[in-house]
């Protein structure tokens, strides 16, 4: 049976975005999905959003896509990985909240778990051993990115985007070397290796 990846999250403090449905709305458009989505965000509960992906998705690097483009929102993410129950027409399906299983209960634990905790923000639940390690990256991956500035997030959303430090500075409107240099401060070659980890852990250990 094929496995899933669902990502559920929690928007902190919604209350205090003035007109916030529309707002998360007009945000969440703005998000580009890898082909094996099969469900994008759509917000339910009030304040949660959710999407559903066919298979492994590279989701370090998803997920920062994600916390850029809803700033200032900040996010606690759970996201799980497994089965899920069998639905027909399952690459039609655009509402992932009307689906149950597996891969959504695992989703659900990893953001409940956040909840009860003042330190992750990002959690992943597969149930398999390796989970702990994933998780332990995922940490370090928040903790470094808790710091950033919105100038840091900008440089690295638009150089790893564009692929250039030059590309990037034109958007930006600033020198390539001052790219270069925020991307350095936000540690991005870290972050980046420990996100290319993550992938190689569930390559190797789950899938």
């Amino acid at each position: 049976m094929a496995l899933y990846t669902v990502i559920t999250g929690d928007i902190i403090g919604s209350r205090k975005y003035e007109g916030f449905n529309k707002l998360i709305r007009e945000k969440l458009s703005k998000i580009v999905y890898p082909e094996n989505m099969i469900a994008p965000f759509k917000l339910s509960r009030g304040d949660e959003i959710q999407a559903l992906f066919k298979g492994y998705l590279a989701f370090p690097g998803f997920i920062r896509q994600v916390r850029y483009i809803l700033r200032p929102m900040e996010l606690r993410l759970g996201i799980g990985y497994g089965k899920i129950n069998e639905v027909n027409e399952i690459t039609k399906i655009s509402d992932s909240w009307t689906l149950n299983g597996p891969a959504f209960h695992y989703a659900r634990e990893s953001l409940e778990a956040i909840d009860n905790s003042d330190q992750f923000k990002t959690r992943f639940m597969s149930n398999n051993e390796i989970d702990e390690a994933i998780n332990t990256i995922l940490f370090l991956i928040d903790t470094i990115q808790e710091e950033w500035t919105e100038a840091q997030w900008e440089a690295v959303y638009y150089y790893e985007k564009l692929g250039t430090y030059k590309k990037a500075a034109e958007i930006l409107k600033i020198a390539p070397q001052n790219v270069n240099k925020r991307c350095k401060t936000a540690r991005w070659k870290e972050i980046e290796h420990a996100e290319k980890s993550i992938s190689r852990l569930v390559e190797k250990f789950i899938e």
